[in-house]
């Protein structure tokens, strides 16, 4: 760790004026957020519980050549991945739709309400908005 800095006092300061930030050597305790969840107040948004998603078995299409740097990091993650470079018209997006979890896509492809039909393993929210 660095020594101390001095700064500098209103005498001292010249044409030349100088920030300096240091960052903390601690973390910082909030009361607030190291509570235990059932103890919160009610104003207080209840933290959510993420668990681990099992990747391995989970196909995402990804069109309209998407950076391959996603590709890779999908496929770091686990996720099985198809990518194609162009588009697909709505009839292809029916036929291939149906065995992936995701699509991943850009401007020229069109998600209609055929395409979303014939995709039965995405998952859809249980209430609408």
């Amino acid at each position: 760790m660095a020594g101390p800095v001095s700064i500098p006092t209103a005498n001292q300061v010249s044409s030349r004026h100088v920030a300096v930030s240091i960052s903390p050597t601690t973390t910082a305790y909030n009361p607030r957020l190291h509570a235990r969840a059932d103890s919160l107040p009610q104003h207080i948004r209840q933290p959510k519980v993420l668990h681990p998603v099992d990747n391995e078995d989970l196909k995402l299409l990804i069109l309209e050549n998407i950076s391959q740097d996603a590709v890779r990091t999908f496929k770091a993650q686990g996720f099985h991945v198809d990518h194609y470079t162009g588009a697909m018209s709505e009839d292809e997006l029916v036929e291939k739709i149906g065995s992936y979890h995701a699509i991943g896509i850009r401007s020229k492809t069109k998600i209609t309400r055929r395409v979303i039909g014939a995709a039965s393993k995405v998952r859809r929210p249980s209430t609408t908005i």
